[in-house]
């Protein structure tokens, strides 16, 4: 791995969960799959007594030509915060390694991750995401190996059965990038209308509309160019 980076933003789609009834105490998903970090699928039992929950899970991948890559990861709970820990080894015995912690404090939050490749150099990334009534707030930077930061910010507003979403993100340049979008429910069919402009004034505008009784539900998302650290 001769490069890496942390991608910072949350995935737009998880917020349309609101577009159903929610409980208010339901923190924001920030995992791929919708569930929240915060509060992880624990497998293993319960001492009597002990507040501490701990999972384990150990997995390899052989390809067609015998070459390996193994990931381990332990995800703790205790009390309001998670902590994962995860190392993927290749078939060369590189190493990269993830390490975050999550905590929940009332409507509040916080994630604090780190990546170290397998040359050592790290990068970091810190995210808060608070619930003010219908109201969700995130504000998030990544940290490269050499200091070079970016930054975002999110807001999302539930009104009826529309979800209202503004974000920025600024590169270690300067430069921003902005976003806007907008996601109604009518029954089945969910419509999504986005609009991306980049730092020199160029915009991207999309609609989409889904129909069915899965529509609008969290899916796997393409991969995007955003501005990395270094």
């Amino acid at each position: 791995m001769k490069r890496m980076a942390i991608i910072a933003g949350m995935l737009p789609l998880v917020l349309t969960a609101w577009l159903s009834p929610a409980r208010a105490d339901d923190p924001p998903a920030d995992q791929p799959d919708g569930q929240t970090s915060a509060q992880p699928d624990q497998t293993q039992p319960q001492d009597q007594g002990d507040q501490q929950k701990k999972t384990e899970m150990h997995s390899t991948v052989t390809g067609p030509h015998g070459n390996s890559v193994t990931k381990d990861v332990t995800v703790t709970k205790e009390g309001n915060t998670v902590t994962r820990q995860g190392t993927t080894t290749g078939p060369k015995g590189r190493k990269v390694t993830r390490n975050t912690t999550t905590t929940r404090e009332g409507n509040t939050v916080t994630k604090h991750g780190t990546v170290t490749g397998p040359n050592g150099k790290t990068a970091t990334h810190d995210a808060t995401w608070t619930k003010d009534g219908n109201t969700v707030t995130r504000q998030g930077t990544t940290t490269g190996p050499n200091g070079k930061t970016v930054s975002s910010q999110d807001t999302w507003t539930k009104d009826g059965n529309t979800v209202n979403h503004q974000g920025t993100t600024t590169g270690p340049n300067g430069k921003t990038w902005t976003r806007d979008a907008t996601t109604t429910r009518e029954g089945n069919t969910v419509t999504r209308q986005a609009t991306r402009t980049g730092p020199n004034g160029q915009t991207i505008t999309t609609t989409t509309t889904e129909t069915g009784p899965h529509a609008g539900k969290p899916s796997k998302r393409k991969p995007r160019p955003r501005p990395r650290p270094h």
